[in-house]
């Protein structure tokens, strides 16, 4: 019964991207870089980009930054970022869109590892000790 939970669950996260639209890939600049304290330190860039009939759009989102060094990019740098096409305000970073699309899946995977782990030293345990009753 739990294995076909599991498959459910699994099969339903799989083909509900909802949202999933038309992203289009272009090169953006950073325009200002914004900093919000909260639980978390979060940066947030605003971005002008071209659509492809070439007006410039401005956009905002969130960008990488890694604890304790800060935000890899700078105010004038040059970024790969996806727009929706529908609504171009929309934006999102390369790794932004990755973690969106596939981070349920990395955390999934990761926590069927973690279960197993324990699983693995029981059934070990279990093994040595019918060895040990054989040898007696």
């Amino acid at each position: 019964m739990k294995n076909i939970l599991f498959i459910t669950l699994l099969l339903v996260t799989t083909f509900s991207f909802s949202q999933d639209t038309d992203w289009v890939k272009t090169e953006g600049e950073v325009l200002k870089i914004t900093q919000h304290r909260g639980k978390w330190l979060r940066s947030s860039a605003v971005i002008k980009f071209n659509l492809e009939n070439g007006a410039e759009q401005l956009g905002t989102t969130e960008i990488l930054r890694i604890p304790f060094i800060g935000g890899i990019n700078s105010v004038g740098d040059t970024i790969t970022i996806h727009y929706n096409r529908n609504n171009p305000t929309l934006v999102k970073t390369t790794i932004g869109r990755f973690i969106s699309n596939y981070g349920i899946y990395v955390l999934i995977i990761l926590g069927v590892i973690l279960s197993i782990k324990p699983f693995l030293k029981k059934k070990r345990v279990l093994t040595s000790k019918k060895t040990r009753n054989y040898e007696v």
